[in-house]
C-alpha cells in the first residue's frame, strides 16, 4: 500500500538516485532485434545478465540513501523508527519489492527523472 506518509520518504530517494549510469548500462546492451520487443527476443539468460549490469551500476549509489531506509520502512509499516530499526531486513525488503503501489510509483518517478531535459 501507498501511504501518504510515504510519498516524502520515496520523493527522497528518487531524488538521491543518479540514474546516467543505468542508463548507459542500458544503452550498451542491444535489446531490439529487426524491431521485435525486448520481451519477445530476451531471453532468460540476457534478462539476467541485464539485471545484473543495472544493479552493478547502481549499488555505488545505495549509500547516498542509507539514512532514508529505516524512516521509509517506519512510514509504510505504519511504526515508529524505533520498530522499524529492529525489522527483519530480507522480510521487509521483499514485502516492498512485492508491492504494486511502491513499484509503480517507483517505476513513474524514475521514468520521469530519466526523460530528457528532466
Amino acid at each position: 500500500m501507498l501511504r501518504i506518509s510515504t510519498i516524502p520518504h520515496l520523493m527522497k530517494i528518487v531524488g538521491k538516485i543518479d540514474l546516467k549510469p543505468v542508463i548507459e548500462t542500458l544503452k550498451e546492451v542491444d535489446i531490439f532485434d529487426n524491431g521485435k520487443a525486448a520481451t519477445e527476443q530476451l531471453n532468460k539468460e540476457k534478462i539476467g545478465i541485464l539485471g545484473m549490469e543495472v544493479l552493478t551500476a547502481i549499488t555505488p549509489q545505495l549509500g547516498k540513501i542509507a539514512d532514508d531506509i529505516v524512516p521509509l520502512v517506519a512510514a509504510y509499516k505504519n511504526m515508529s523508527i524505533e520498530e522499524a530499526e529492529n525489522l527483519d531486513a530480507l522480510e521487509v525488503i521483499g514485502e516492498i519489492a512485492k508491492d504494486e503501489a511502491i513499484i509503480g510509483f517507483f517505476k513513474s518517478a524514475l521514468r520521469k527523472k530519466a526523460a530528457p531535459g528532466a
